[in-house]
């Protein structure tokens, strides 16, 4: 089994809670969901600033560095390696399992598309989210 599939983090819904287990009404965790830890590791980082985590204060890929610029194809090529750069850093994933592509959608907005293939593994997850360089606004797209 691969380092990626091991992960387990406690479960959060589609809004940021956290979830419970509808057997036992206990905190629900990640560990019978393929790949869903490393999805919420992605969602979590891309979402982040760098010092919103007391006990990470490294962790964020500050995307409010974007806000206020022109959505271009350079700076969609800065983004993603941004995005890049944030999920390998400490680990989190290897450079040779993740894709990023990121494009402009709309003059004040670009959209990011980051997949993952465990290393040894066929399956790949796929996250897609939008950044509003207007309102400093990451918006999951799955």
């Amino acid at each position: 089994m691969s380092r990626v599939r091991q992960m387990v983090d406690l479960r959060w819904s589609d809004s940021g809670d956290l979830m419970l287990d509808s057997n036992d009404n206990d905190l629900k965790d990640t560990a019978k969901e393929n790949l869903q830890a490393a999805v919420q590791h992605i969602q979590a980082r891309l979402q982040s600033t760098r010092g919103d985590w007391a006990g990470s204060p490294e962790t964020g890929a500050s995307l409010t560095r974007f806000v206020g610029k022109h959505s271009t194809p350079e700076l969609g090529q800065e983004m993603e390696t941004v995005i890049l750069n944030e999920l390998v850093r400490g680990g989190l994933f290897r450079p040779n399992e993740i894709r990023v592509q990121v494009f402009p959608i709309s003059k004040q907005a670009l959209a990011a598309i980051v997949a993952v293939t465990p290393a040894g593994q066929r399956e790949t997850v796929q996250i897609a989210i939008s950044y509003d360089l207007q309102d400093n606004k990451v918006s999951l797209r799955n």
